[in-house]
Order: structure tokens, then C-alpha cells, then sequence
């Protein structure tokens, strides 16, 4: 064999070898153009963000990130209204009209409707739980002559027009200090949100009203609205009214002006889930406000109920990652009680007596009962709308508290079949 000519051919060996490492470099450029693009990328819409102590899923997802190579978890903020009409909205949703995500979350009372629309195709079981209360100005109660809330709709009654400024007759809720002069405050009594963007306005709350006075609007799967004791509620709800003890607009008011105009101090009162206790606190301050279990009628001594809200997640159905989204939702179910703590929901055992308010979100859950009238009931939404058609006409003076509850008595009847 002849010995290779470096000098004769040299010049194409290092062209051969410098062509070669040019195709080598560009073919692992373009492979991890590739793999980056194949990479899944699972968005996950929803609100829950703002609701947290500091930013606790952005921890998670960098956590799930690294325990899961490859996949990346895209976070999308919207407010739960947004969220809600995008998922429900009435023009239709189906897989050529989806809201952008992968795993949304969800209001556990959305779940029922969403896979009858097969809008999801699975969800998780509920991550963490919520109770609702009434939540109550401190000094706006004591400089009014009152040293603590109302425990009936008589006392509720008369605080409301205290506070008002309609009447200065405590009856037995007097502190033993002298009442400020009437109109002192230019407050309203109570902050209820009924927009038609508010989707939690009806349940929130009206519906709590009618609990407290132990009251199922659905028993065994029918309509139970044309009873007496919603009768009464309705009643109880239209004299606040007439009397101009609910805050002005309460049909064009959202949650959020609701909360805020309790921390403002605009209204003595609001009902709220306990996921605003922490909210309020930073906003107020611990000794400037109270929460306590809603009045419930006179003379009353049956067991009341209690409105609850909770967080789920669910896959959507069109989703082109869902074995993805499904270790996703798994992943945030094992973290069910990081997030629980995190967002303040009802707790699971005895807190520490060193936190009052957990302490008394725990004695209003377990002397309570929570309401389960649509859990599990598709078209829930639908009969909040009815409910809140029938709750203006009963507020505009269109007709009676009994012609309200035989009116969405028939409505309901007919939307659920019974």
C-alpha cells in the first residue's frame, strides 16, 4: 500500500472533516429544535393564584416540572366569572370552540354539568373545601351599640336598621354604651352581589338565608322551593329591601365590589367563603371584623345548613396532551393539603386555638351541616338563572314571596323533569 500524500491531499481531508462537523452541528441543532417542539406543553387556566399565600403553583408546577422531564406546565390566569362563561357559555363550547387549556380548574358544583356536556372528560375529587359565613364590621357594630352579631333575622333586622341609621332600638344586643346618632355612617347593612356576572351571587348569597333556616331546595333529586320555610326567607329578603337595608345595585354587583366594599367599610355585613378571611385580615386587621354562622329564624331549633364552594380540577376533552393533564391532576390531588392551607379552607381536624377565626370556621363547620342540594345535579347554573329572574321580580315588587317560590317551583320542575 502506498503511503497516503498528506500534501497532495490534504486540502480535501480537512474539507471532508470540516464538512463533516458542519452536518454533525446542524444535526443536533435541528434535533433539539425537535425535541423542544415536541416537548408537551399542558396549559392549566385557571384563578385559583390570587387566592394563594405567596406564589404556591408556581412552587408546585417547578416541583411537578422536575419530577416529570419534559413536561411544561403553562400557567393561564382568568377570574373565575371569565372562566365560568367561557366554559358555559350559552353560543356553545365544543372542540372548535375551546377556551385555551388543558386542565382548568373548577368550582366543584361546575363538574356534573361539564361532563354532561363532555366539555371535561374526567375531574378530581374535590382538592379543598370552603364554607360560607357572615361576615361582620367590629366597629361599625360597637359604635352602632352593639357588642355582638346577630345571631336570629330579629336581630339581624334590628342591627341592619341601626346601622342604616332607621332605628335606634337594640333590644337586648345593646353593649350598655350610648348608640351613635342614626345615619352616623353612610353605610348599607348588607353587600349581596347578584350581576349577572357574579355566577356565585344566588348561592352565595340568598340561598345561605334559606339554609340557615334548615331548608333543602332539593330533596331526594325534586324541587322543594314552594315550602314554607322558603317562604319566609323570601319574605325576610324583601323587607331588607323595601327597607333599603341592601346596598344599592345589588343586581349590577359583582363578588369582587362585594368585598370590597366590606373592607372599605361601606357595608356592616356581607356573606362570603372563608377563603376571604385571609384577605380581610391584610386588608383590615384581626380585631376589625368578625365571621359568624348566618341567622337563622326565630324561635328557631332545628338543624341549619351551610353553603360551601371547593376547588377541582378537570381535563379537557380536547385536549391533545391528556395523559399529560392527567399526571398533572394527580400530582395537584397528592397536594391537596399544601393547598388547603395555603388558601385557608375549612379544616380537617381541630386547628390551633391560637387562630380564632380557623378556630371558629371549625365550630361553625361541625355545628352545622353542609348543603348538599346540587351536589352532583347538572344544571345548576340554569336554576341559579331562574332563581335570580324570580328574586328581581320579587324585589321590584312584581309579586309575592309566595308567588316567587310556586314560580321557580314550576321552572325548576320543569328544567330538571320531575
Amino acid at each position: 500500500m502506498k503511503d497516503f500524500d498528506f500534501r497532495k491531499h490534504g486540502d480535501k481531508l480537512l474539507f471532508a472533516l470540516a464538512l463533516a462537523v458542519l452536518v454533525l452541528v446542524v444535526f443536533r441543532s435541528f434535533d433539539r429544535r425537535i425535541t423542544q417542539v415536541a416537548a408537551p406543553r399542558i396549559v392549566f387556566t385557571q384563578w385559583w393564584q390570587n387566592e394563594l399565600r405567596l406564589d404556591v403553583l408556581r412552587e408546585l408546577i417547578e416541583e411537578f416540572e422536575s419530577l416529570h422531564g419534559g413536561i411544561k406546565i403553562v400557567l393561564k390566569e382568568k377570574s373565575y366569572e371569565e372562566l365560568r362563561f367561557e366554559l358555559f357559555n350559552p353560543a356553545g363550547f365544543d372542540k372548535t370552540n375551546a377556551p385555551p387549556g388543558d386542565v382548568f380548574a373548577l368550582e366543584n358544583l361546575w363538574v356534573p354539568e361539564l361532563l354532561k356536556r363532555e366539555v371535561i372528560e374526567s375531574a378530581s375529587l374535590p382538592l379543598l373545601s370552603f364554607i360560607n359565613v357572615l361576615y361582620y364590621n367590629v366597629n361599625i357594630l360597637k359604635e352602632t351599640g352593639f357588642s355582638r352579631p346577630p345571631k336570629t333575622r330579629a336581630e339581624f333586622l334590628a342591627c341592619a336598621r341601626a346601622v342604616a341609621g332607621k332605628e335606634e332600638n337594640h333590644g337586648d344586643l345593646v353593649s350598655g354604651s350610648s348608640p351613635s346618632a342614626p345615619g352616623l355612617f353612610p353605610v348599607s347593612a348588607l353587600s349581596i352581589a347578584l350581576g349577572g356576572n357574579s355566577f356565585r351571587g344566588i348561592y352565595d348569597d340568598v340561598y345561605p338565608w334559606i339554609w340557615a333556616a334548615g331548608a333543602q331546595l332539593i330533596k331526594d333529586g325534586k324541587p322543594n322551593v314552594n315550602s314554607r320555610p322558603v317562604v319566609e326567607s323570601f319574605s325576610f329578603l324583601a323587607a331588607l329591601n323595601s327597607e333599603d337595608l341592601i346596598a344599592a345595585d345589588a343586581f349590577f354587583t359583582d363578588s369582587q365590589k362585594k368585598l370590597d366594599d366590606f373592607i372599605s367599610g361601606r357595608t356592616a355585613f356581607m356573606i362570603a367563603g372563608t377563603k376571604d378571611i385571609r384577605l380581610v385580615r391584610e386588608r383590615m386587621g384581626d380585631e376589625a371584623f368578625g365571621i359568624t354562622t348566618v341567622p337563622s329564624p326565630d324561635n328557631f331549633a332545628g338543624d341549619s345548613f351551610f353553603a360551601s364552594a371547593g376547588w377541582a380540577a378537570g381535563i379537557y376533552s380536547g385536549s391533545s396532551h391528556k395523559e399529560e393533564a392527567r399526571l398533572f391532576v394527580a400530582f395537584l390531588s397528592g397536594k391537596a393539603s399544601l393547598l388547603s392551607d395555603k388558601a385557608g379552607a375549612t379544616p380537617a381536624v381541630p386547628p390551633p386555638v391560637s387562630d380564632p377565626f380557623n378556630s371558629k370556621v371549625w365550630d361553625i363547620a361541625i355545628n352545622g351541616e353542609e348543603a348538599q342540594d346540587f351536589s352532583g345535579l347538572a344544571g345548576e347554573h340554569e336554576l341559579e338563572e331562574i332563581f335570580r329572574e324570580e328574586l328581581i321580580a320579587l324585589f321590584a315588587g312584581k309579586n309575592s314571596a309566595a308567588d316567587a317560590a310556586a314560580a321557580i317551583q314550576e321552572k325548576w320542575q320543569a328544567v330538571l323533569g320531575e
